[in-house]
């Protein structure tokens, strides 16, 4: 009986924690970065990584990331600061820093051999983002989180003018909680990504570049 009552009290208490959260407009997202592997070591620099900004090519608003649904009655589209090209820029970066690579920022790439440029550095990244979204639905005691990732990055050695890897980088993270809050969210997607990039980082004839 006890725990019968519990659990009410339970569920009118999420009740009403939704309902408080449950505003129109958009939501800000924040604290999406890079996740390092706990057991990784940084190498010892030698060459220079430019990283071009990434293209946004999912055919939504550049800073709309995902969207969360409320009791099937209510809708956010939740967003980041800035741009989600931005973001998949700078978490590249933070890759390959965490790796002990020194990184520069590149000019736009269209990920072409003829096209091929760059001043200061030996490697230049740039990439497409096909698939960067969270989707979230919550329900009282139950909220589902998908996150999915897919981008398409191709790498070229600068003094040979020519791309040597070209792979497209894909990673899905699900999850489920008793209660919404904005760090599971956050920390879904940031899995996600991290998991997408450490394809590449993980990648053996990118990894004989860059070391």
């Amino acid at each position: 009986m006890k725990q019968a009552m519990l659990r009410v009290l339970l569920s009118v208490m999420t009740v009403g924690m939704l309902s408080a959260c449950a505003e129109k407009g958009p939501v800000l997202l924040d604290g999406i970065k890079y996740q390092a592997p706990e057991a990784l070591v940084a190498g010892v620099p030698k060459i220079v990584v430019g990283v071009a900004p990434f293209k946004d090519d999912r055919g939504k608003t550049a800073s709309v990331l995902g969207k969360r649904t409320i009791r099937n009655y209510i809708e956010n589209d939740l967003v980041v600061q800035g741009t989600t090209a931005v973001l998949v820029t700078e978490a590249f970066k933070d890759a390959l820093k965490s790796r002990g690579v020194t990184v520069k920022d590149a000019p736009a790439w269209d990920m072409k051999s003829e096209t091929v440029q760059g001043d200061g550095f030996d490697i230049l990244i740039g990439g497409e983002i096909k698939m960067l979204w969270v989707e979230v639905v919550s329900q009282p005691l139950n909220v589902k989180i998908a996150a999915e990732v897919q981008l398409r990055v191709s790498t070229a050695d600068v003094a040979e003018k020519k791309i040597f890897r070209t792979l497209v980088l894909n990673s899905k993270m699900e999850r489920q909680d008793v209660a919404f809050s904005f760090e599971s969210v956050s920390g879904a997607l940031s899995e996600a990504l991290s998991s997408a990039l450490d394809q590449l980082m993980k990648d053996e004839e990118f990894k004989k570049k860059i070391h």
